[in-house]
């Protein structure tokens, strides 16, 4: 536990803003998903931007849970750019079980199961930026387009859901300015790591042919996602 302190403290140095964790963020489209990403629901594996209010979606502990918003952001990557902002995530196929390309926004949270978490943090599961995965199995920032929408689902409580490959990306839920100030103190059921934290624990798990930890075996989800229809199909 001391060397994982130790090289995390070695860490790169970052700025007082990225060094901050990412909990109680306002919804924004940096932290979306990007339009076409499949997402586990009570009908099958769905694009995200398909989804509607009512549309029951696979959670990580809640099983399906209904959606009771979508927020949709459409942002320009050339404008990002000029604005110092970050290109979307690349990751390549079956670079994290994903069969076909998997695109993220930089600020996505993903939860993940990790034992350095559970020796340095006294927790198991916990979530990353999914930027802290630049660099790791070709994964890297590149262009999805002139043009990128992003979408967020809003469900009753916070909800960790499956997309592409068996990754769990967080769904927090969504504060206005006013209501983030009065529930400054009330975290999420997940807690968000900073980017440098995150680096390790990602670094880590894949280096330590752990990258399983990141997402679950897609045939599982896909049992799970076939007994709903089942039932979605009878009730009908």
């Amino acid at each position: 536990m001391l060397k994982l302190l130790r090289d995390l403290v070695r860490g790169e140095p970052l700025d007082e803003e990225v060094q901050r964790p990412l909990e109680g963020m306002l919804i924004t489209g940096q932290a979306g998903l990007v339009a076409g990403t499949r997402v586990a629901t009570d009908r099958g594996w769905r694009p995200v931007e398909a989804l509607r209010v009512g549309d029951r979606v696979l959670g990580f502990d809640r099983g399906f849970q209904p959606v009771i918003d979508v927020q949709r952001d459409h942002l320009s990557l050339g404008e990002e750019r000029r604005a110092g902002g970050c290109r979307a995530l690349r990751v390549p196929p079956r670079a994290l079980g994903n069969q076909a390309p998997l695109w993220l926004m930089p600020d996505q949270g993903l939860l993940l199961e990790s034992e350095a978490a559970q020796a340095m943090l006294g927790e198991a599961f916990v979530v990353v930026p999914a930027r802290a995965l630049s660099g790791q199995r070709r994964i890297a920032e590149a262009e999805v387009g002139p043009e990128l929408e992003s979408v967020t689902l809003v469900f009753p409580q916070e909800e960790a859901i499956y997309v592409e490959g068996g990754l769990l990306a967080l769904c927090p839920q969504p504060q206005t300015p006013l209501a983030a100030v009065d529930a400054v103190e009330e975290a999420g059921y997940f807690r968000v790591q900073t980017l440098q934290t995150a680096r390790f624990l990602v670094r880590s798990l894949i280096e330590g042919g752990d990258a399983t930890a990141l997402g679950y075996a897609p045939e599982e989800i896909a049992q799970q996602v076939a007994a709903a229809r089942r039932g979605t199909r009878l009730a009908g």
